[in-house]
């Protein structure tokens, strides 16, 4: 029974192969299959349809990529897949049809029994699908973004650390590769792996807190004295305070990058300038005598106060890192600005002006007062630039200071006054800086032409008044040095001396003077009660002369060029004479 059905079946292949070589001449035999799509029968193109249309979602969409929510579908083209369907088809075709029709009789009897399927094969361009997922690797990758902290003006600017993303193109390549086999659309994750960033958020996690720390608000300081100038508080805001910090990236102790953060020392000590000078409160000057040129101190001077800077920048540094920021600048004792170690480096070698003047016949609380003033004169030193107050240096006129009352007419009568006879003092000195050519800043004349100003052949106007408060003597030292003033009472000779001295000036000067106007004496005399002398008392206080407009000139020369040339205006009004009568009554 086996042996007539096979031989059946050859002979039917036998027909085939008669018939076939006209009737499939251009056709695949019956009961061939390319990869289970049936093509027996049937010509190339429709053979290649039926393939294209068996494996159509396989080549319009091979494989989908997945990526967290990102969905990529590419084609088969995009991939560089294809199906050799040719091939496929060739090797179909070519079944049954060798040279030897005995063989082709054998194999067609066994595809028609047994049926035959062609295996479909699967090129895939390389380059292609790498290329595709380096172009989609652009839109996935990602560079690790390192964490930093840096500051713009006052803000402190934090970036936090990002992990980066990198495609693994070569293990995509194979998996893909591997997938398109099964000629089936296939899921396939993007295979990636997480760049660290070199630069963590824990590396800078100390930096950052410490500028907090540093910026956590202004800084605020004042002085312990309310003796400032212009104030005694200051704040610095945050924006100074940042202006100090600066940032450098190093590395830990333990290998790891970090940033260091400094605070500019020298822009705190800076900064601290000008509140020191603010805070500064100069000692006194001390009393100097000349002794010869050998200069000795008599009165020391006040020792003074200022900032302790070094202190101030230990406080203000542990503010910056967390501690109390009102703070209270601490002051520490100055020395006297001038003491036995700086007093020979003046230069106070030369007598530079000098002031005489007589006191003869004067009374003895004139003389006191004299006297007692030319003291508060001795000893005064004058910085270079400074502006001499005679007032400011005479002090207060009380008899704590040596003063007594003494007489004088006002208003047309005769009452007490304290310091009578202090003008013949500020006479004196205004003649001292007259002659040592130092400009004359304030001057007043008296009202009337004294006797006294005069003894030693001075011409009349050479003097100056004072009253404390509203008149004052004032010249300015412009030698570019110190001086020193010096006093001296003679009581045999009745006559006050009054000298500068200072570093050699090359000044000389040279005077003048016009009487430009006199007025005649008042020809009636003028009579002052006293309630302090007996009823029948008189006595003249004051004699007659006239008034008089004189203007005094001063020409000052250095090495023989002009410095100065200046123009002292009085006039002397007219003075009776003076009778003071006494009303007291004879008890």
């Amino acid at each position: 029974m086996l042996l007539t059905l096979g031989t059946l079946l050859v002979a039917l292949a036998m027909v085939v192969l008669l018939f076939g070589e006209r009737g499939y001449a251009q056709r695949i035999y019956p009961n061939i299959s390319v990869r289970g799509v049936m093509v027996g029968g049937m010509h190339w193109t429709a053979a290649r349809r039926a393939i294209e249309q068996q494996h159509a979602a396989f080549l319009q969409q091979p494989i989908t990529i997945r990526y967290a929510e990102e969905v990529w579908q590419p084609s088969a083209a995009e991939l560089g897949i294809q199906l050799e369907i040719d091939r496929a088809l060739e090797e179909a075709l070519a079944i049954g049809r060798s040279d030897v029709r005995a063989e082709n009789v054998r194999i067609t009897a066994a595809v028609w029994e047994q049926g035959l399927d062609v295996p479909l094969h699967l090129s895939v361009d390389q380059a292609v699908m790498q290329r595709y997922l380096m172009h989609l690797a652009t839109q996935v990758e990602q560079v690790p973004r390192n964490a930093d902290v840096a500051l713009r003006g006052a803000e402190i600017w934090v970036t936090a650390e990002a992990w980066g993303v990198q495609v693994l193109v070569d293990e995509m390549l194979t998996e893909m590769t591997a997938a398109a086999q099964s000629l089936t659309p296939q899921v396939v994750e993007l295979r990636t792996r997480s760049l660290v960033p070199r630069v963590r958020d824990a590396d800078l996690a100390a930096s950052e807190a410490y500028l907090r720390t540093l910026l956590a608000g202004p800084i605020r300081l004042r002085s312990p004295s309310s003796r400032c100038r212009p104030t005694c508080s200051w704040e610095w805001p945050v924006a100074q305070l940042a202006s100090w910090v600066s940032l450098r990236p190093t590395t830990s102790e333990a290998g790891r990058p970090s940033i260091q953060v400094s605070i500019d020392q020298a822009a705190i000590r800076q900064a601290l300038r000008p509140i020191a000078e603010s805070l500064r409160e100069e000692g006194t000057l001390p009393r100097v005598d000349w002794n010869g040129g050998e200069l000795r101190i008599i009165t020391p001077g006040d020792a003074g106060r200022g900032l302790d800077a070094a202190a101030a920048l230990v406080q203000i540094n542990v503010a910056l890192v967390g501690g109390e920021r009102d703070l209270v600048l601490p002051l520490i004792p100055l020395p006297p600005p001038v003491n036995p170690s700086n007093l020979n480096s003046l230069g106070i070698t030369t007598r530079l002006g000098l002031g005489v003047s007589s006191f003869a016949k004067s009374e003895a609380y004139r003389i006191t007062n004299i006297r007692a003033g030319a003291r508060q004169m001795h000893g005064i030193l004058i910085p270079p630039g400074a502006t001499f107050s005679f007032n400011q240096n005479l002090g207060p006129v009380t008899a704590a200071q040596g003063f007594v009352e003494g007489y004088a007419i006002i208003d047309n009568r005769t009452q007490k006054e304290w310091g009578g006879g202090l003008c013949q003092v500020s006479t004196t000195v205004f003649r001292a800086a007259f002659w040592g050519g130092l400009p004359i800043t304030e001057r007043h004349e008296h009202s009337f032409r004294i006797g006294w100003y005069e003894e030693l052949g001075e011409p009349p106007g050479l003097d100056a008044a004072i009253f404390t408060g509203v008149y004052d003597l004032r010249f300015t030292n412009d030698t570019g040095g110190w001086l020193l003033m010096q006093s001296s009472v003679d009581l045999q000779r009745q006559r006050l001396s009054v000298a500068l001295y200072g570093s050699p000036t090359g000044r000389t000067v040279r005077m003048d003077y016009t009487i430009l106007k006199r007025t005649p004496a008042p020809t009636e005399p003028v009579y002052v009660d006293d309630p302090e002398q007996p009823v029948g008392s008189l006595r003249q206080s004051d004699t007659a002369r006239g008034g008089l407009e004189v203007e005094v000139y001063r020409w000052v020369y250095q090495e023989d060029q002009l410095l100065a040339r200046n123009t002292f205006g009085t006039t002397f009004k007219p003075w009776p004479d003076i009778f003071v009568r006494g009303t007291r009554p004879i008890q």
